[in-house]
């Protein structure tokens, strides 16, 4: 039985494509990655734009790259053993290539009974050691700067500053 030409197509392949798919599922046997963070890698191996489209095409069909379940898994990892304010959670999605419509959904639900107070008064805690015999304003200075740079805003470094210094001279 001989193929109509239109069919035969079907079943070759394409070998650039092939290799880009490959190389992703081994990326993706190591960790999750995000839709824009395969890509970034596939353009960096100099993979052609139809192979990379394609390997993400098949990537979503097989649910393999899912942005949403990253995002939620990566914050509720941060939140347990690197908390940060929402700011920073945010940049940090972004970067990562995750669109924000999804970084708002993520963040608003995973985040809304956290007190942020508390979150960032328990991080003062755990450096205490570092701003004794400091003056005052040098500590809080130093407090403050370290919320900050975690992505804590002022509403809730001031209070925890505050609080950690009265709890540091009692």
């Amino acid at each position: 039985m001989k193929l109509h030409p239109e069919s035969s197509r079907m079943f070759q392949t394409n070998e650039d494509v092939e290799k880009a798919k490959t190389y992703a599922y081994r990326l993706l046997n190591g960790r999750a990655y995000t839709h824009h963070e395969i890509s970034k890698k596939l353009k960096e191996k100099r993979f052609t734009r139809p192979a990379i489209q394609e390997t993400m095409a098949t990537l979503k069909r097989l649910n393999l790259v899912d942005d949403e379940d990253y995002a939620r898994r990566w914050v509720a990892e941060r939140l347990r053993h690197r908390p940060m304010g929402r700011r920073l959670m945010e940049q940090e999605l972004k970067q990562k290539g995750i669109i924000e419509g999804i970084v708002d959904l993520v963040l608003d639900e995973a985040l809304a009974g956290v007190n942020f107070q508390e979150m960032a008064l328990d991080l003062l805690r755990g450096r205490i050691e570092r701003y004794r015999g400091l003056e005052r304003t040098k500590a809080l200075s130093r407090m403050y700067g370290f919320l900050g740079r975690r992505g804590f805003d002022a509403s809730v470094c001031s209070p925890a500053c505050e609080q950690a210094w009265q709890e540091m001279h009692r």
